[in-house]
């Protein structure tokens, strides 16, 4: 699987590498350091050594305590075997029914809403902290690897000097893995939950940009310093 972009796992939706992508100065994101996939909760033990071989050290889980099956043996075996993080992205409170009620009427963009995971500056510093002091690959994943873990791969790509449309790309493909294109209409209600919308993830960069100027300034921001950025550059391009 060393150039696999999509890898092709039965239990593990969502499942692509970060490297392989062209950046506008003519280079290309390193491969088996960072891995993007949707939650891990069905995770078989050979997908586990899989995961091994391939170089993954590190795990982040992305989502909220209450969203995580601790007691499950998929996590007890995910804990045992590798270091896990969960270093949740996403404020606590869920959206509440008039802030989806505006989603769904189109009222408020789902690319807006982006901006409380961007800001969420402590766990960004935690986030990067973790990419840094691991030595082998880092993995990670919210619940269905594309909105918080959407953002994280922005991050990154951009540190990275990728271009925003290959940044757009990766995000847009995810409702396409996760068989929403074929399972869902597009007039369906919910919908705009389920599709990443490229329109979205323009709104996220854009905010990135017209606020902090660039990925680096935006991570010094966030109080990262400056050696866990240049480790994790040295992971995305070498």
């Amino acid at each position: 699987m060393q150039y696999y972009k999509r890898l092709p796992f039965e239990n593990i939706k969502n499942a692509r590498e970060i490297g392989g992508v062209p950046t506008v100065d003519g280079k290309v994101t390193q491969w088996k350091n960072f891995l993007r996939t949707a939650n891990l909760d069905d995770i078989s033990i050979e997908e586990i050594n899989i995961l091994k071989e391939y170089g993954v050290e590190s795990i982040i889980d992305l989502r909220r305590e209450r969203e995580i099956p601790f007691e499950s043996e998929s996590h007890k075996k995910i804990a045992n075997n590798f270091n896990f993080y969960n270093i949740s992205l996403a404020p606590n409170d869920e959206f509440r029914k008039e802030e989806i009620e505006q989603i769904i009427n189109r009222e408020v963009s789902i690319g807006s809403t982006y901006r409380n995971l961007i800001d969420n500056f402590t766990k960004i510093k935690e986030i990067m902290e973790v990419f840094a002091n691991t030595k082998g690959a880092t993995l990670f994943h919210c619940q269905e690897g594309k909105d918080r873990t959407g953002i994280v791969s922005m991050i990154l790509m951009g540190l990275a000097n990728v271009g925003r449309a290959d940044i757009i790309a990766d995000y847009e493909i995810s409702s396409a893995y996760l068989g929403y294109i074929e399972r869902y209409d597009e007039e369906e209600p919910y919908s705009v939950f389920r599709i990443t919308n490229p329109y979205a993830m323009k709104e996220a960069y854009e905010y990135i940009e017209r606020k902090y100027k660039s990925f680096e300034e935006y991570l010094l921001y966030a109080k990262v310093d400056q050696d866990t950025i240049d480790k994790v550059k040295n992971k995305l391009i070498n």
